[in-house]
C-alpha cells in the first residue's frame, strides 16, 4: 500500500478503528466507523496532501445522525476552521463515520493509482466482460492508457493497450497497435464480443511485468481472446463462456471464467500467433482445430504442453504432402510443355514435308521429260514443245496452290496450338496461383519461342517455295524458247527483209 493514503487516514482515524479502503478507476474511498477522532494540525495535513497528484482532489466527510461535515482541499476551505467545526459537531456523538475520498481525474490519457494491490483486487473482482468494458472505455485507438502508480519504486507493467508506471514517469502517448488479425478473423470465427470490443490477443499480452496479480488478469484475457480467434464459436455472458470447436471431434461446452486454467494462456497465444502470422490461414486453423479437439480439457480449457509442437509437426507433414502434390503438378505441366514443343516441331515438319513432296513431284516430271528426249533424240532441248511447256506451267500452278493450302493449314495448326496452351494455363488455375503458373511457364517465354520457331520456318520455307517456283518457271520458259527458235525467228527475218526492200525502192524513186 502507498503510505500517502494510510498516513492521511492515520491523521484522523485512531488505530483501533476498522479501516476499509476501496480503489477503482474513479476514486479511492477510505471509510471507518469510530467512537473517537484524531485532530491533525494544519501543517501535517498539508504536507501529506501535497503528495497527492495535482490532477486529483481530496474530500473529508464526517457523518453522524444524518448530518455531515465536509472538507475539500481545492475548494479554499479553511482546515483549522474545519477542525474546530468537527470538534463542535462531535461533542455529543458517541459513534460516527469518517470517509476520506480522493477523486481521480483523467488528464492526457492518464490517471493515478494510490494503492496498486487494492486497485488490482477491485479490477480482478470484475467479471471478464466488466474488465473488457473498463479497458474499452479507457482505450483510445491511437493512445495507450497510462496508470500512474504513486510510488517511485513501482516496476513498469505494460501491454499494447494499458501501461502501469511509477510516479513522474513521462509517458509515450502514441504507440502503434498491430490488429491486422482482426480483419482476418471475420470469415473464420464467430464471436459477438468482437463487435463491441475489437481487440486482438496481442492487446493484452504483457510486455513488461513484475506484478503477479496484474499478470494473472491480463494472461486470462490473452487466453480468452486467443480462444475467440481459434475456436469456431465463442460467446461470453457475464462470467460464463459458451464455445464450439469443430475438429476431429466436435466440442460444445460452457465454462465458468473463474474455473479456466490460466496456465495454458501462453500455449493458446503461441498457437494464435502461428495461425495468423503468414501462410495459408484456412489450412492452419483447420489443422489447429483438429488437434486442439484431441488435446485440451473442455471443462477448464487446459491445454497439453505438447499440443503446439504437435500442430507444427502435423503442418510440416501436411506441407510435405502438398509439396509432393505440387511437384507432381509441376512435372505434369513440364511434360505437357514438352509435348507442346514436339507439336510445334511437328507443325514445322508437316509444312516442310509438303514442300518437299510437291517439289519432288514437279522435279520428277521435268526429269522424265528430259530423260525421254535424251533417250529418243540424243538431246533434251527439243522436248519442251508448246504442249509440254503448257503442261509444265500447269504443274507449277498446282505447286503454287499446294503452297497456299499448306500455309492455310499451318495457320490453323498454330491457332489450335495457342488454344491448347491457353487451356493448359486455365486447367491449372484452380490448383495454383496465377503468379506461380507464370513462374512455372517461365512467363510464357518458351511458348513465345515455339511460335517464333514455327513462324520463322514458315517464312523461310515459303520463300524457298516461291524461289523454286520462279526458277522452274524461268527454266521452262527458257527451254521452250530454245526449242522454238527457228519457228519464231523465221517470220521476223522475212518481215525485216521485206522492210529493207521497201525502203530501198522508196529511196531509188526519190
Amino acid at each position: 500500500m502507498n503510505n500517502v493514503i494510510q498516513n492521511i487516514c492515520n491523521l484522523f482515524i485512531p488505530a483501533n478503528c476498522d479501516l476499509v479502503i476501496i480503489e477503482d478507476i474513479i476514486q479511492v474511498k477510505c471509510e471507518a466507523t469510530c467512537s473517537s477522532i484524531l485532530y491533525p494540525i494544519k501543517s501535517d495535513f498539508e504536507n501529506l496532501v501535497s503528495l497527492i497528484n495535482i490532477r486529483d482532489n481530496i474530500h473529508i466527510s464526517i457523518v453522524a445522525d444524518g448530518d455531515t461535515q465536509n472538507f475539500a482541499d481545492k475548494s479554499n476551505n479553511n482546515f483549522d476552521q474545519y477542525v474546530e467545526d468537527c470538534k463542535t459537531f462531535l461533542e455529543s456523538q458517541d459513534d460516527f463515520k469518517i470517509i476520506i475520498t480522493i477523486e481521480k481525474k483523467r488528464l492526457n490519457n492518464c490517471c493515478s493509482i494510490y494503492d496498486i494491490d487494492n486497485f488490482v483486487d477491485y479490477f480482478n473482482s470484475l467479471p471478464a466482460l466488466g474488465q473488457l468494458l473498463k479497458i474499452n472505455e479507457l482505450h483510445n485507438n491511437k493512445q495507450k492508457f497510462i496508470f500512474e502508480v504513486q510510488d517511485d519504486a513501482f516496476p513498469i507493467f505494460s501491454t499494447p493497450l494499458v501501461k502501469f508506471v511509477a510516479r513522474n514517469y513521462t509517458p509515450i502517448l502514441y504507440e502503434e497497435r498491430n490488429n491486422s488479425s482482426f480483419v482476418k478473423v471475420k470469415n473464420l470465427c464467430h464471436c459477438s464480443l468482437l463487435t463491441k470490443y475489437d481487440f486482438v490477443p496481442n492487446d493484452f499480452y504483457s510486455l513488461q511485468t513484475e506484478n503477479a496479480k496484474l499478470t494473472t488478469i491480463f494472461n486470462r484475457l490473452v487466453l480468452i481472446y486467443s480462444m475467440i480467434y481459434i475456436f469456431d464459436i465463442v460467446d461470453i455472458n457475464s462470467s460464463v463462456i459458451n464455445y464450439k470447436l469443430n475438429g476431429y471431434r466436435t466440442v460444445n461446452q460452457k465454462v465458468d471464467i473463474n474455473e479456466i486454467d490460466a496456465s495454458s494462456w501462453n500455449d493458446y497465444f503461441e498457437i494464435y500467433k502461428w495461425v495468423y502470422e503468414g501462410g495459408n490461414i484456412v489450412d492452419k486453423i483447420g489443422l489447429t482445430r483438429n488437434l486442439l479437439s484431441l488435446n485440451f480439457t473442455p471443462s477448464n480449457l487446459h491445454l497439453s504442453e505438447t499440443t503446439f509442437d504437435a500442430i507444427k509437426s502435423s503442418f510440416k507433414l501436411y506441407q510435405k504432402e502438398n509439396i509432393k502434390q505440387y511437384i507432381d503438378i509441376r512435372n505434369k505441366i513440364s511434360e505437357q510443355l514438352l509435348s507442346l514443343q514436339e507439336k510445334a516441331e511437328k507443325i514445322v515438319d508437316n509444312y516442310v514435308s509438303d514442300y518437299k513432296k510437291s517439289f519432288l513431284t514437279v522435279v520428277s516430271f521435268y526429269i522424265s521429260v528430259i530423260a525421254i528426249r535424251v533417250v529418243s533424240k540424243g538431246d533434251f532441248i527439243g522436248g519442251f514443245t508448246f504442249e509440254v511447256t503448257l503442261l509444265s506451267i500447269g504443274f507449277l500452278l498446282i505447286f503454287l496452290l499446294v503452297m497456299f493450302y499448306s500455309r492455310w493449314e499451318i495457320d490453323k495448326q498454330i491457332e489450335r496450338y495457342e488454344k491448347v496452351y491457353q487451356n493448359l494455363k486455365t486447367r491449372y488455375s484452380d490448383l495454383l496461383e496465377s503468379s506461380d503458373i507464370k513462374r512455372i511457364l517461365n512467363n510464357d517465354s518458351d511458348h513465345i519461342l515455339n511460335l517464333e520457331h514455327i513462324n520463322n520456318n514458315k517464312k523461310k520455307y515459303t520463300q524457298l517455295w516461291i524461289l523454286s517456283l520462279f526458277v522452274l518457271f524461268i527454266v521452262t520458259i527458257t527451254l521452250f524458247i530454245c526449242n522454238s527458235t527457228q519457228s519464231v525467228l523465221q517470220p521476223i527475218n522475212n518481215i525485216t527483209i521485206k522492210l529493207i526492200i521497201s525502203i530501198k525502192t522508196i529511196l531509188n524513186a526519190i
